[in-house]
């Protein structure tokens, strides 16, 4: 599932269904070369449709793999699930691999919220980019700052098991929690069994600082480029004979 924002499956009417938000989280699904409709993307407006054709269910299951994204695509994917369950549907989120930066803020819309014994859950301050003079950066500043103490922080202290100035200084540190870190910090439900998925390749790894080495790894083996050698082989075949 290549860079796949997201996919709809098991869908039981009046039931429920299960999501799986496997990718980045971004804002179109428009090709920038092209002008077309990209296959692997989702665009915040089609993401919306989807959730309206579901109907009503009782049940949204919530797969993630994520290595983060925009944030105000996350936030309003958010009130989305919100109005869900303000409707009544129950939402439960599992962390499949990775779930980092903006896709905690999802991660935390669920009633539970469960993880793997090799999940990982990374949150930090946020990100932007910014240009011009002092006053352009000062806006810049205060929107982070805004973003962090009305969204960030009360998604996170509604499921948190320590107090804001532990969560703070998480955000702060940028801090990598494993399945263990993540129990102690939030409720969740510490599935015991291992869940075996892609890493999820992203540029937004660049931005972070303090990535884990093994994940490192992971990220650079599946960027690696695979050759295909089979039509070579068969020309050469060819003039053998």
């Amino acid at each position: 599932m290549k860079n796949k924002f997201y996919e709809i499956k098991n869908i039981i009417p009046n039931a429920s269904a299960d999501l799986y938000l496997y990718g980045e989280i971004v804002t179109d699904d428009t090709d920038w070369w092209t002008g077309e409709k990209d296959s692997n993307l989702i665009g915040l407006q089609s993401f919306k449709e989807e959730l309206d054709n579901l109907g009503n269910i009782s049940d949204l299951n919530i797969f993630m793999n994520t290595p983060g994204g925009e944030v105000f695509v996350a936030t309003t994917i958010c009130s989305m699930l919100q109005r869900l369950k303000d409707a009544g549907t129950k939402i439960h989120t599992y962390v499949d691999g990775l779930c980092a930066s903006a896709g905690t803020f999802i991660l935390m819309m669920g009633d539970d919220v469960n993880i793997y014994e090799n999940s990982v859950v990374m949150i930090h301050k946020p990100i932007n980019a910014c240009y011009g003079n002092a006053l352009d950066f000062q806006k810049c500043i205060d929107v982070l700052n805004t973003i962090e103490n009305s969204t960030m922080i009360p998604l996170y202290m509604k499921k948190a098991k320590v107090d804001e100035e532990k969560i703070k200084e998480l955000i702060n540190d940028e801090s990598w929690l494993g399945a263990k870190e993540v129990d102690d910090t939030f409720d969740v439900n510490l599935i015991k069994e291992q869940k075996q998925v892609a890493a999820c390749a992203s540029n937004l790894f660049k931005n972070y600082k303090n990535v884990p080495k093994s994940l490192k790894n992971m990220l650079k083996k599946a960027e690696e480029p695979k050759l295909d050698y089979s039509d070579f082989e068969k020309r050469l075949f060819n003039i053998k004979k």
